[in-house]
């Protein structure tokens, strides 16, 4: 369980043994302390940051390394003012606060560097952080100093008991002669109490603390507990939320929040939008005085110049859900809201309606969000004017569309309204007329005013309630709630009712689908007498508007909502519908509203059947594969597979613990972007609180059954695993074009009862692999699906290139050319064949040259090209992109990783790393 923000996992960095070093005379000259041969040597070529060999040391640092590791002040100082980095690491991976500790440097020297942007924490990548390494050296002045500058004391907690055992002593030291380290105990109390205390005993203790504020960085304990990260997190979130409300602090908090937002650290800065995030989502109303001071301190922390970067657009998109929600809950806000006001909100929002956003698939909920918020401000004078002086005349199709699939019917609503408006504009009245600070007469000249035209705020109402804008799959209290339509009454019975002289005019529909569009332009105009209504849903029964029908009686049809919304409607007889309910129930947990899994829409029942209404997609998995992929559909096949098993995240992860046990490619649709989505929970199971395993009768699909399920006697365990085993058969049906891994017809499930499969319908090595691993016959020895999705098979290519110069690193390609004649061997027999068999003939000869020439020539081996790709990507940076390995060599790496992993070398500590989870894609 971690507290600290950003927390860095402990990386075991070893010293790089067996390099015989001689010191590089530019270090040489810093040992010396000749600093005028040493300018003379940077003004001829000498690379500034470029990292040297230091035998003192037994390592390659950088100038400035050497000058703080032998203490010389003014060459640090010279080489600081020349544009040295005092965050490059050195090849043993340490940075100058490292070496600054492991000195007799003086703690002048390290506030120098922090000065010159040196980050306190070290670097990413480190076995100690500069903080500890302080510590372990007796460096109380070296610790105090970074720890004033921002450094995490708590930083890998218990990784190192005697090393925490120091740091705590000096804390309790500072805090006896300092106030601001009576703040900091706290801190690193509360971080060492988490994990070992449970979560009602830390709140117990540290209650009292919650709003103190760290004197550094500025967060409170109330930040850090709802940011918690671990096993226990969202326990500490709710706990958090829980201590709010009870406290009767909510207010309080948000002022300070507000007030603190400016002064905390921009990489910090998120911690605090998602707490007051969750804050305003569990408040009914915000009021206008509150409102005027948070939006423009939000305002100020939109970054427009990182747009691009995944930080800066977290965090646009997060500060324009929440001045929605703002906007949604601060009714009175029309009324006290000045010009000047508006104009700076919209002003600070209007670049998110660009094209550079809308054409950017991840930047799509920015850009709705925003066309939301201008929707809910469009009655102000100002806002037209500033719209259309976009270029803006209509809100975008694509935006339109993302809403239909994304969003909930209120802001979807809003959004029509609002292009509708774009479209016919009204004149704005006099601007000098604003809501603020008129008197009387004029006001009364405005209601006249008014009574003359219709603008879109008449018909755009303010929301008591907050539509759901996140995409996270797992339920946590900075989620939104999700606002249901009007279909259902409170005990979800609908009942039909009979036709009025409105549904004599034309249906509502707004076009998504391309597929379904011929029957759904019919539905929109067929005759009323033809149409079944189910409160706002109409439907056809009949056969050239059924979409889909089940072998127990299902049926899915074409549908649209008054609101013109497209949907599939699924029927079942009421003395047969227990799955369609089933799915009902599952398909409304917040925690299923991903965007992986089929949208729940509707439910209504009438006399004799049950009508579940979900988003209408295009194409079953199976019909998609089969008929409409593109040319190039290698990474379109890959995106479906790692959407599949996002699905299964959701549904596997500890909020939600769902067994599907009916994955098959009827039960993956494909929705009008090409996103993969996952169907029909019908006979889909929840484990209780604990459970591991469901003890039930058989289910599932012939030939999509794992092994453990075919027997037919009751009391089967089904197990996550048990659904990862039949997602390893769909991926290889997925790759290879419709095949089944153990064969078809009668054989097929034989043949997974006893383990027999093929996967000769498939190139990829890494692929082949993560199916292996999945349809393992042993439920025991199958991944998690957090471990599929860490997989290399969905690694980019610039993590597959750092990890082959990783493994360059290892002490086996380090010694390439005295290697052990068995593991050459085993390699040659690997390698045979392969695209870097003679590798060297194939590098640029001039690049070639130049590597060999600096040492003896490199083997024309395997652990050679490793080495050299080490070190290209090491010494030569500038020649790195006049070779594309992975274009040259594509088998290269599936050879490199399934060899490591059969001599258990990537679960070394150096590499063990590159198995976790990221953002890979």
């Amino acid at each position: 369980m971690n507290i600290v923000p950003g927390q860095i996992q402990v990386q075991f960095v070893q010293t790089v043994h067996g390099v015989q070093r001689q010191t590089d005379p530019i270090i040489k000259c810093i040992i010396d302390r000749k600093l005028e041969k040493l300018k003379k040597l940077i003004r001829g070529g000498k690379d500034l940051n470029g990292l040297y060999p230091c035998a003192e040391w037994k390592d390659d640092v950088t100038p400035l390394i050497a000058a703080v590791a032998f203490t010389n002040d003014n060459i640090c100082t010279f080489l600081l003012k020349e544009g040295a980095d005092p965050n490059i690491q050195s090849t043993n991976s340490w940075v100058p606060l490292h070496y600054a500790a492991m000195s007799k440097a003086p703690v002048s020297l390290v506030s120098r560097l922090i000065a010159a942007k040196a980050d306190p924490e070290g670097a990413p990548i480190q076995m100690l952080t500069p903080l500890q390494l302080a510590a372990n050296n007796d460096r109380e002045d070296i610790v105090k100093e970074l720890m004033m500058s921002g450094a995490f004391a708590e930083r890998n907690l218990k990784a190192y008991p005697a090393t925490d055992q120091k740091i705590a002593s000096m804390i309790q030291k500072f805090s006896s002669e300092s106030e601001n380290f009576v703040k900091l105990k706290i801190f690193y109390d509360f971080s060492c109490a988490v994990g070992l205390k449970s979560v009602e005993d830390v709140f117990n203790e540290y209650g009292k603390h919650m709003l103190v504020v760290n004197p550094v960085n500025h967060l409170t304990l109330y930040d850090m507990s709802f940011n918690a990260i671990g096993q226990n997190a969202d326990q500490y979130r709710q706990a958090s939320i829980k201590w709010l409300r009870e406290s009767q602090k909510i207010d309080l908090y948000i002022e300070e929040a507000t007030n603190r937002l400016s002064k905390i650290p921009k990489h910090l800065q998120d911690m605090v939008v998602n707490c007051l995030t969750a804050v305003f989502n569990i408040m009914k109303e915000i009021s206008l005085g509150l409102s005027l001071v948070v939006i423009p301190t939000l305002l100020k922390y939109l970054t427009h110049e990182s747009k691009s970067t995944p930080q800066g657009l977290n965090r646009n998109i997060s500060v324009v859900r929440l001045l929605y929600v703002i906007t949604q809950k601060a009714p009175n806000h029309k009324h006290g809201w000045t010009l000047p006001f508006v104009e700076e909100l919209c002003k600070r929002i209007i670049s998110f309606t660009d094209q550079a956003y809308l054409a950017n698939p991840q930047t799509s909920s920015l850009a709705v969000l925003t066309f939301g918020l201008l929707a809910d401000l469009y009655t102000f004078d100002c806002v037209p004017a500033i719209i259309t002086s976009r270029g803006i005349t209509s809100v975008p199709e694509k935006i339109l569309v993302t809403a239909e699939m994304e969003m909930d019917e209120d802001l979807k609503e809003k959004l029509r309204k609002l292009d509708v408006s774009l479209r016919s504009p009204v004149p704005p009245t006099d601007t000098t007329e604003q809501l603020q600070g008129m008197n009387l007469s004029k006001k009364k000249k405005k209601k006249k005013k008014k009574k003359k035209k219709k603008t879109i705020q008449e018909e755009l109402s303010v929301e008591k309630s907050t539509p759901d804008m996140t995409e996270k799959p797992d339920l946590d209290a900075s989620s939104i709630p999700v606002e249901e339509s009007g279909v259902h009454g409170e005990h979800s019975s609908v009942k039909p009712f009979p036709s009025t002289t409105d549904e004599l005019k034309p249906r509502k529909w707004h076009k998504v689908s391309e597929r379904w569009r011929p029957q759904l332009e019919e539905l929109s105009n067929i005759d009323a007498g033809k149409v079944y209504r189910l409160g706002n849903l109409n439907l056809v029964v009949h056969p050239d508007f059924q979409i889909a029908k089940g072998s127990d009686g299902t049926e899915v049809f074409l549908g649209l909502k008054d609101d013109g919304t497209e949907v599939a409607v699924k029927r079942m007889l009421k003395s047969n519908y227990q799955d369609l309910k089933r799915e009902e129930g599952f398909l409304r947990l917040p925690q299923l509203d991903s965007p992986c899994i089929v949208r729940y829409v509707d439910f209504a029942e009438d006399e004799h059947f049950g009508y579940l209404v979900l988003q209408l997609c295009e194409y079953t998995l199976d019909e998609y594969i089969k008929d409409h992929l593109p040319e190039d559909k290698t990474p379109v096949l890959k995106k479906i597979v790692h959407e599949v098993l996002c699905s299964l995240s959701v549904l596997h992860s500890r909020n939600t613990k769902i067994l599907h046990r009916d994955i098959k490619p009827q039960n993956v649709l494909i929705d009008v972007t090409g996103r993969a989505r996952l169907a029909d929970f019908g006979i889909s199971r929840q484990l209780n609180m604990g459970q591991t395993t469901l003890h039930t009768i058989s289910a599932g699909t012939k030939c999509w059954k794992a092994r453990e399920t075919l027997d037919e006697d009751s009391g089967i365990g089904y197990k996550r695993s048990t659904d990862i085993q039949v997602a390893g058969m769909l991926m290889y049906y997925i790759i290879s074009g419709g095949h089944h891994p153990f064969g078809k017809g009668i054989h097929c499930e034989v043949n997974i009862f006893q383990g027999k499969y093929t996967l000769e319908h498939v190139e990829d090595e890494v692929a082949k692999d993560l199916i292996e691993w999945m349809i393992n016959e042993d439920p025991e020895k199958r991944p998690t699906v957090e471990d599929t999705l860490a997989h290399p098979y969905f690694w980019p290519e610039e993590r597959r290139v750092e990890y082959l110069r990783k493994i360059g690193n290892e002490k086996e390609a380090e010694n390439c050319r005295k290697a052990d004649p068995g593991l050459l061997h085993a390699l040659d027999q690997c390698a045979e064949a392969r695209s870097f068999t003679k590798w060297k003939s194939k590098i640029p000869p001039e690049l070639m040259n130049k590597l060999d020439g600096k040492k003896k020539p490199y083997p024309d081996n395997t652990l050679g090209l490793l080495r050299f790709i080490r070190n290209l990507h090491e010494h030569y940076i500038e020649d790195v992109d006049s070779v594309d390995i992975l274009t040259m060599f594509p088998d290269l790496f599936g050879c490199v990783y399934k060899f490591a992993k059969k001599k258990e070398s990537n679960s070394r500590s150096s590499l063990k790393k590159w198995f976790h989870r990221e953002d890979v894609r």
